[in-house]
C-alpha cells in the first residue's frame, strides 16, 4: 500500500507540475513575424525563474513565423521536425544556475527536464516583407507570466495588423493560441 501511495503521489506531482499547454500559432496575415518567441519558468515569480528563446527554423536568421504560417507545438521538447515551423533548439537561460545556460537541440534532456517548469509566455517580433522591410513591432503574449512587459493584443499602426495571445480550455486540456490577422 505504501508503493502505491508513493507511485500515485509521483503522478500527481508530475501532472500537478506538468507544462500546462499547446501553442497553436496561425499567421493570416501577408507579413512575416520575425523575432524572439519566448517561454518563462512558472514555478512562481521575479527574476529567478528559468526561460528560453527560440533559436532561428532554418532559412531565417531569427525565429520566424512564415505569411500564412502555421504550426502547433505540443511541448518544448517536441517543437522540431516534423513541425510546419520547427523550432531547432532554444537559448536557455537559468538566473540560478549559469552553468545550465546555453543552446540546446529542442530534444536535448535539459530541455525535457524544463518542460515540467515552463510556460509558453510570448512573442516580441516585427513585421517584415519579402524584401525584409520593417512595418510594425509587436510584444504579445501573457502578460501575467511576463509581469506586464508583454501584452495579450497589439494592432500595427502601420499595417493595422492585429497579434493576439489567449488560452482555452477544452475537454482535453489547455491550448494556448497565437493569431496574427
Amino acid at each position: 500500500m505504501k508503493k502505491l501511495t508513493v507511485i500515485l503521489g509521483i503522478i500527481a506531482g508530475t501532472v500537478v507540475s506538468a507544462q500546462s499547454s499547446s501553442l497553436v500559432i496561425n499567421n493570416y496575415s501577408a507579413y512575416d513575424a520575425e523575432g524572439r518567441f519566448m517561454t518563462v519558468g512558472s514555478m512562481g515569480s521575479g527574476s529567478s525563474q528559468p526561460y528560453m528563446y527560440a533559436l532561428p527554423n532554418p532559412p531565417y536568421s531569427v525565429y520566424t513565423i512564415p505569411a500564412g504560417g502555421f504550426t502547433k507545438y505540443d511541448k518544448f521538447d517536441n517543437t522540431g521536425i516534423p513541425n510546419p515551423i520547427p523550432i531547432p533548439g532554444w537559448n536557455y537561460i537559468d538566473p540560478l544556475n549559469s552553468a545550465n545556460n546555453g543552446n540546446y537541440p529542442y530534444n536535448h534532456p535539459m530541455i525535457t527536464a524544463v518542460t515540467a517548469i515552463d510556460e509558453w509566455m510570448g512573442f516580441a517580433f516585427r513585421l517584415t516583407d519579402s524584401t525584409g522591410y520593417s512595418y510594425d513591432s509587436f510584444e504579445v503574449g501573457d502578460p501575467i507570466l511576463s509581469n506586464s512587459f508583454l501584452s495579450s493584443t497589439q494592432t500595427g499602426p502601420n499595417t493595422l495588423v492585429t497579434a493576439d495571445w489567449f488560452t482555452i480550455t477544452t475537454t482535453g486540456g489547455q491550448v494556448t493560441y497565437f493569431q496574427i490577422y
